[in-house]
Formats: structure tokens, C-alpha cells, sequence
């Protein structure tokens, strides 16, 4: 196994961590976790998809919410992490890994080819995070390319990539 940075320790649901859908009328328990995670536009935009969005998936520890990844299909074979957030009593204990894992893994059995994620600049945890399970940075460009400007333009209406952010990208079949 790879040597861990800063003191992060891997967790597994052995050690009592289990990723759980979580359906549309329990999701306001995961509210807390958000806002200790983020402010202003990230927290409004944030609380909004948590009820928006069809697959909430959260870490829980004993019984309660310690973590949650927001999940959605853009188009058939493309997946899009909104929010990976961790209540501050449970960081750097490696449950943003296991919740971006978990979420690859669901992808990869919808048959997503690839997914993307939007990371604030200057949020050197999160793009750690993001680079060391194999995404890279990409562009509208790149995006373009792949896929024409019309689809491009439509993937990035749902993804709300905003200034001071970067699009992170990774294959996965």
C-alpha cells in the first residue's frame, strides 16, 4: 500500500465506516456537515443540491452522518461529483478517500466512462485528494473536444464550474 501523507488514515467499514444511500427525506441531517464545510456560495449552492439531487451517499460512524459525496449522471457514460464534505471532528481520517472511492465505484457500475469534479483553487486538500486517486486538470477545451462544444456547453450548465475553480477529470473504465 502507497505511504500515506499528513498523518491521514486509511478507514475502512471494518473499522466502522459504512457509505449508505441516503433517500430524500433524511438528507437534513447532513446539513451540519456542510455548513461546518463551507460558506457563502459553496454553502448555498450546496444545501440546494443536497435536495436536489438524486444520489446523496453518506459516511456514517456509529449510527451517525460524519461525511457525504453528492452524485449525479450528466449523460449516459459520464458522472459528476458535486461535494465531498467531512464534519470537522472526523478529518484527516481518511473518509473524503473512501467517499470518492465509493463514488468511482458506483460510476464504474453504471457503466461511466468518465467522471469530473470542480475544485476551488486553493483548496489544497481537496485537489490533493482528487490528484492522488488519478484526476487531472482539464478545460472546457478538452472538454470540447471530447464530447463537441454543444455537449460540452450543456455538461458545464449542470456542473456549474464557477471563476476560481478547476475542472478536475478521470477515465475510469
Amino acid at each position: 500500500m502507497a505511504q500515506r501523507r499528513d498523518g491521514v488514515r486509511a478507514l475502512t467499514t471494518a473499522e466502522g465506516i459504512e457509505i449508505v444511500d441516503v433517500p430524500p427525506g433524511e438528507r437534513g441531517a447532513l446539513e451540519r456537515i456542510l455548513e461546518e464545510s463551507f460558506e457563502g456560495w459553496y454553502l448555498r449552492h450546496s444545501k440546494g443540491k443536497l435536495q436536489q439531487l438524486e444520489v446523496i451517499r453518506a459516511a456514517v460512524a456509529s449510527g451517525s452522518p460524519v461525511g457525504l459525496v453528492m452524485l449525479k449522471k450528466l449523460e449516459a457514460q459520464v458522472g459528476y461529483i458535486y461535494y465531498i464534505a467531512v464534519a470537522k471532528t472526523h478529518r484527516k481520517m481518511g473518509i473524503a478517500r473512501l467517499l470518492l472511492q465509493d463514488s468511482l465505484a458506483r460510476f464504474r457500475s453504471e457503466d461511466v466512462e468518465e467522471v469530473y469534479a470542480g475544485v476551488e483553487i486553493g483548496n489544497v486538500p481537496s485537489e490533493g485528494l482528487f490528484l492522488s486517486e488519478g484526476f487531472t486538470q482539464t478545460s472546457f477545451g478538452e472538454v470540447s473536444k471530447r464530447f463537441g462544444t454543444i455537449r460540452a456547453i450543456n455538461m458545464y450548465r449542470m456542473m456549474v464550474i464557477v471563476p476560481g475553480e478547476v475542472l478536475m477529470w478521470k477515465k475510469i473504465t
